[in-house]
C-alpha cells in the first residue's frame, strides 16, 4: 500500500531531494532536472514570489507553456500557502481578466508573450528568470496550519461557466494515494516514465504530475506540437511510459497505427480520461495502440472514481470499471427522491468521501448547473448504473440530455454508433428545440480523409429510425472545444450553422 506522508504538496520534492537527489524528476527536451535542483528552484521560486507581495492565501493564476518553469511555479506558489489556480496557455487577455475578477486573484503569472493581466501583481516570465533566482535565498514555506491549504481545481466549462473548486493539499495528496494504488500501473520500486503531453492546466494532467512527483520518478515534459506524428514520435521514445491523454487524442494515434504490430510497444500505460471512450475505439486502441490500455473516469472534484485496465476491457468494454472501494468513499447510484438505487437502475452519480473537494469557490455555483453538492455528497452530473456485477457504465451527463416527449436520449448512446462507420474520425450529437418547442437531435461529424457525406448519411438513416434518429448531419473540419480540451456542446447548440436538407 503507497501512502504519502506529506501536509504541503511540496514537500514531496524536498523528501526526495534528500533520498535520491540525483533522480531525475523533470525532462524538457536536452534539459534534466534532478530532484535535488528542483527543490533548490522551488525553495528560491517561493522566496522570490514572497519578495514580489505574494502572500499566503493570495489566489494565483499560473498560464504557462508546458515547461520545466511552470512547475517549478506551481510548486513554489503551493510551498508558500498560495492558492492556485492552473489556467490554459492559450488563454487570451480578456478571459484572463474575467478569471482575475471572478475569483479575486491577487497575481497571475505568464510567460514573456502571453496575455496582459489586469492582477494587481501581474508577473512576466524570461528565459532570464531562474538566473535572477539566485539572488533569493532561505525558504518561504508556509508554516501555518496545513489544513489551510488550498488550491482551485476549474471545471471544464463544457457546460457553462467554469466553477472553481476548493480542494486542500491533503485531499490531492489522498488522490495521488487511490491512483498509485487503485489504477494498476504504479509500483513504488519502479514508477515508470510519466510523459505530459499538455501542461497541467486539466485536473486530470495536474493530478498524474502530482502523483509522479509524490512517487519520486520521472516527468517528461513535451513541447507544443503541430502534426500529429511529432507527438506519435516523441511518446514513442520513451519506455516504461505512462501517457494520460484525452479520447480525442488517444483516438487521433489510430491514424498514425502500423499495418501490423503496436504504435506503442513499449508503454507502461495508455491512460485515456477527460470524456466517454466508446466500447469499439478501446478495441480498436488495445489492437493496434498498446494492451495496456487504462479507461479512467475521475472528476475535478472528487478524483478517481473508476478505473478499467487491461485485464476487464475486453469483457466489460462498455464500462469504466469497477468504483472505488475504500474505507470511506461512498460511489453509488440514486434517484430522484435520493435514494439509492439498485444494481441495474439508472440514476444520478453521486460520491462522497475524504477526496471530495470542500464545494465550489462561489457557493452560489452550486445552484447552477448539475454539477453539485448536496447532503454531503458531491453530484458530478452524470447519469450512470452499477451493473449486478459491481460495474459503473456511464450513460451521459444531465445537462446534455435530449428530452423528445416522454423520451430521454443522451448524446453517447448516438454518437457510438456513429463513430462505428469506417469514414467518421469524431461524431458529437446535441439537442437543439425544434419549431415545435421539442428537442431536434442534431449530429456533427468530422470525416476522415476522403469521406463521403452520402455515404455516412446513407449508414445513419439505416442505423437510426424513430426519435433517436438526427434530423440533421453537419459535417465540420475540427470540433469546437474548450480551454481545457472538452467538447464545447454550448457552442454546437449556439452555432450558426448552415441549413441543409433534413437526413
Amino acid at each position: 500500500m503507497i501512502k504519502f506522508p506529506f501536509e504541503n504538496l511540496s514537500d514531496c520534492i524536498f523528501h526526495h531531494a534528500l533520498w535520491q537527489p540525483a533522480a531525475p524528476a523533470l525532462i524538457q527536451g536536452h534539459e534534466t532536472v534532478s530532484y535535488q535542483a528542483l527543490a533548490n528552484l522551488v525553495e528560491q521560486a517561493a522566496v522570490y514570489l514572497r519578495a514580489k507581495g505574494v502572500m499566503p492565501g493570495n489566489r494565483v493564476g499560473i498560464a504557462m507553456t508546458n515547461c520545466i518553469d511552470r512547475v517549478v511555479v506551481s510548486f513554489a506558489c503551493l510551498r508558500m500557502g498560495a492558492v492556485t489556480l492552473e489556467l490554459p496557455t492559450d488563454i487570451t487577455a480578456p478571459v484572463l481578466a474575467s478569471f482575475v475578477t471572478r475569483f479575486n486573484m491577487a497575481a497571475t503569472i505568464v510567460e514573456i508573450g502571453g496575455p496582459n493581466s489586469t492582477a494587481p501583481i501581474a508577473l512576466r516570465l524570461g528565459l532570464d528568470w531562474r538566473q535572477a533566482l539566485v539572488n533569493f535565498t532561505g525558504d518561504a514555506r508556509y508554516e501555518g496550519d496545513s489544513s489551510a491549504l488550498t488550491f482551485i481545481i476549474l471545471s471544464s466549462g463544457s457546460t457553462g461557466l467554469p466553477k472553481g473548486t476548493i480542494t486542500t493539499h491533503r485531499q490531492r495528496i489522498f488522490r495521488s494515494e487511490v491512483y498509485a494504488n487503485e489504477a494498476g500501473f504504479y509500483t513504488e520500486e519502479n514508477p515508470g516514465v510519466l510523459v505530459l503531453a499538455a501542461p497541467a492546466s486539466t485536473s486530470l494532467l495536474a493530478q498524474f504530475l502530482t502523483t509522479q512527483l509524490l512517487i519520486g520518478g520521472a516527468t517528461v515534459l513535451l513541447p507544443v506540437w503541430r502534426y500529429l506524428i511529432e507527438l506519435v514520435r516523441e511518446i514513442a521514445a520513451w519506455e516504461d511510459s505512462i501517457c494520460p491523454v484525452p479520447p480525442v487524442i488517444g483516438k487521433s494515434f489510430l491514424s498514425c497505427a502500423p499495418s501490423s504490430g503496436l504504435l506503442f510497444p513499449k508503454m507502461r500505460a495508455l491512460a485515456i480520461s477527460g470524456q466517454t471512450l466508446p466500447s469499439h475505439d478501446k478495441v480498436e486502441m488495445v489492437k493496434h495502440l498498446t494492451p495496456n490500455l487504462y479507461d479512467i473516469y475521475g472528476c475535478a472534484g472528487f478524483g478517481l472514481i473508476a478505473c478499467i485496465g487491461p485485464a476487464d476491457i475486453a469483457d466489460q468494454s462498455d464500462s469504466v470499471g469497477k468504483p472505488l472501494v475504500l474505507p470511506g468513499v461512498d460511489v453509488e447510484v440514486a434517484g430522484p427522491d435520493g435514494k439509492t438505487l439498485l444494481p441495474g437502475a439508472i440514476g444520478q452519480l453521486r460520491v462522497r468521501g475524504p477526496n471530495a473537494a470542500s464545494g465550489f469557490y462561489h457557493p452560489e455555483d452550486n445552484n447552477h448547473g448539475t454539477e453539485r453538492f448536496a447532503d454531503g455528497w458531491y453530484y458530478p452530473g452524470e447519469v450512470a448504473l452499477i451493473d449486478k456485477a459491481g460495474y459503473l457504465i456511464l450513460a451521459g451527463r444531465i445537462a446534455d440530455a435530449i428530452k423528445i416527449g416522454a423520451l430521454t436520449i443522451y448524446p453517447p448512446e448516438i454518437e457510438e454508433v456513429i463513430t462505428q462507420h469506417p469514414q467518421v474520425a469524431e461524431a458529437v450529437v446535441v439537442g437543439r428545440p425544434g419549431p415545435a418547442g421539442v428537442d431536434e437531435i442534431y449530429a456533427f461529424v468530422v470525416g476522415k480523409p476522403g469521406y463521403r457525406q452520402d455515404e455516412i448519411n446513407a449508414y445513419c438513416r439505416r442505423k437510426f429510425t424513430g426519435l433517436k434518429k438526427p434530423k440533421y448531419v453537419y459535417y465540420f473540419e475540427r470540433i469546437p472545444r474548450t480551454a481545457n480540451g472538452k467538447i464545447d456542446r454550448p457552442a454546437l447548440k449556439a452555432a450558426a450553422v448552415r441549413r441543409i436538407d433534413p437526413l
